[in-house]
């Protein structure tokens, strides 16, 4: 009986100091993927107090569905005391932007495969990683109508998917029981909606069966989490059809939170208010330094077109924000480079979709066409600083730089460039590829468009002006291979020190902190992403490795994602860090 009591008060003791020691402090962390370019992919990463499992919660993958992006940034306010959230809440910024489902191509029919054909492809890519790291995958839709697994009428029938939970199957392998888990949370949800006819209801998809009425689900990233991933997957689709934006995403979002409690998390979002439209007014962006905030903007010809300020009140919820020129309506100028050339009409402002703001464009400086005796000269951008190459001379670029085909110098028409085999618009490929993003990526052209009969490892394509009434004249554009030379470190004294780079070999490392400094290689550092044992780092941040401890140094380009190498680094306690030591590492891909 004594060492009972004994094992008892000891076992209090052990609870009580439990409960006096604080818990880990919740961690957020964000980064954007493909920053600087067209597309940009912003994460954000909340790990909780304690320790559970990863799910991933995306929003925006479609630009005409609002909800799904507003109810995924309400989540990277949420206060985990459990398990870890991985919050995309806009998968595709350019559709959002144009609130259209699709720019190029449905980019949530893009998980069957590695397509490498538009920008949604790359955002794939990434996505795909993401993914990786999750337990659990929830995706958040807005769907046309009532989902109805019987015909009731036009906007409640099987081909509608509003007011749904989304699953591939009922049960998957036995073990991963998706329709329970989801009519758990449908009941909770439906008894706090008082009308019926917004009530959601579990929608099987059925999309394994050979005569599923959705073979298109078999292309999803529900559908690519589950089988690939093997982790359960389902999508929260509310109504477009219902107008109350707040409400739609106050049910979301509590469908959402039941899901990821199923799954073992524990979290609480604070309570929210939607603004109207109206109130989304004030911005101060301007144009070569003038309030782009009036009816009407001066504006030079010939001059750079610069964008600054990007001030919107963005009432919380992070918008994505674009400054457009009436011609070029998918090239976002507060990340793009333009040199008015040629003259438009109007610029505007856009906000998650909406227009905040329009400016009708007052041309100065006589229209001028002054030909170069010699032939034209032709204005491109590469990664943001202007290039003038002349007549059949050559655009020298690397793998995954951003180029921008400007026009023609000393011209005032609208000219057409055609950079043989890309393809910049799927819907309308006329084959002007002026003031579209352009990523210098081979794999995105068509191969027999390449100019052979070079001996170098440089990919050569040609750009031809197709303009009507002028003589055809062409220039070329090299892409090289990005090429990795070496990476400075700096350790915790402060001393700096090369590294060879070494592909799939390792490097022993002392135990402590280093910043990853920078890299060498034959382009700007800014154009690859590193990656810290799977988690993303920028040039300059720090990581810390310990005794024995295995890290994987991951780069990708930072444009496209497409894996350029990794090395390992071992935790060892004797070796200096400017010592040659490698061992064998092996081949890991986060």
């Amino acid at each position: 009986m004594k060492f009972i009591r004994w094992r008892v008060y000891l076992i209090s003791i052990v609870l009580l100091l439990a409960l006096c020691l604080p818990a880990a402090a919740q961690e957020v962390r964000s980064h954007t993927f493909f920053k600087g370019t067209q597309y940009p992919l912003r994460v954000t990463w909340i790990k909780g107090d304690q320790p559970g499992p990863t799910v991933m919660v995306q929003g925006g993958i479609q630009g005409d569905e609002l909800s799904g992006f507003f109810t995924a940034q309400l989540l990277t306010r949420a206060r985990l005391s459990r398990g870890t959230l991985i919050v995309v809440p806009r998968a595709n910024e350019p559709s959002i932007l144009r609130r259209r489902r699709q720019i190029n191509v449905d980019l949530n029919r893009r998980f069957d495969r590695d397509y490498n054909s538009f920008y949604e492809d790359r955002l794939a890519r990434a996505i795909r990683f993401l993914l990786g790291e999750a337990d659990g995958f929830i995706h958040l839709h807005e769907g046309s109508g009532f989902y109805s697994p019987k015909y009731i009428s036009s906007l409640r029938n099987p081909n509608r998917y509003g007011q749904s939970l989304i699953i591939d199957t009922d049960v998957y392998k036995d073990r991963i029981r998706l329709a329970d888990m989801c009519n758990r949370v449908i009941r909770e949800v439906n008894s706090g909606i008082p009308n019926s006819s917004y009530h959601f209801t579990l929608f099987n998809t059925d999309t394994f069966a050979k005569a599923t009425h959705y073979p298109e689900m078999r292309k999803s990233l529900t559908f690519y989490a589950l089988v690939e991933r093997g982790i359960p997957a389902m999508a929260v689709e509310v109504s477009k059809d219902i107008k109350d934006v707040e409400w739609k995403v106050r049910q979301q979002l509590k469908a959402t939170v039941l899901l990821l409690e199923e799954f073992g998390l524990k979290l609480e979002v604070p309570d929210f208010s939607l603004p109207r439209s109206k109130d989304r007014k004030r911005i101060s962006i301007r144009i070569n330094g003038r309030p782009l905030a009036g009816s009407t903007l001066d504006l030079v010809r010939g001059s750079i077109v610069a964008t600054s300020g990007n001030d919107v009140e963005d009432n919380g919820l992070e918008p994505a924000v674009a400054v457009f020129a009436s011609d070029r309506p998918n090239l976002n100028l507060l990340s793009a480079p333009r040199m008015a050339l040629s003259s438009f009409p109007a610029l505007e402002v856009r906000m998650d979709g909406d227009r905040l703001a329009t400016a009708k464009v007052r041309w100065k400086g006589a229209p001028s066409s002054t030909p170069d005796p010699q032939g034209p000269v032709f204005v491109c951008w590469l990664n943001g600083k202007a290039e003038f190459v002349p007549a059949s001379g050559t655009l020298h670029a690397v793998e995954g730089d951003q180029i921008i085909l400007e026009g023609v110098l000393g011209s005032h028409k609208e000219e057409v460039l055609n950079l043989k085999g890309f393809v910049a618009s799927v819907s309308v490929n006329r084959g002007q590829d002026v003031g579209h993003e352009i990523i210098a990526d081979p794999g995105n052209f068509m191969d027999k468009y390449m100019i052979s009969g070079s001996d170098s490892d440089n990919s050569l394509f040609r750009v031809v002006r197709e303009t009507p009434g002028v003589k055809r004249t062409r220039f070329n554009i090299s892409i090289a291979p990005r090429k990795i030379e070496a990476l400075k470190l700096i350790d915790g004294r402060g001393g700096a020190f090369l590294m060879g780079w070494q592909e799939n070999a390792g490097r022993v490392l002392p135990p402590g902190e280093y910043v990853l400094k920078n890299v060498w290689s034959n382009g700007k550092p800014c154009k690859i992403q590193p990656f810290i044992g799977g988690e993303p780092i920028e040039w300059g941040e720090s990581f810390r490795i310990s005794s024995a401890q295995n890290l994987t140094l991951t780069l990708r380009q930072a444009t496209t994602f497409a894996l350029l190498g990794q090395m390992d680094f071992r935790g060892g306690s004797y070796i200096h860090a400017s010592s040659n030591a490698v061992y064998s590492g092996k081949q890991k891909t986060p």
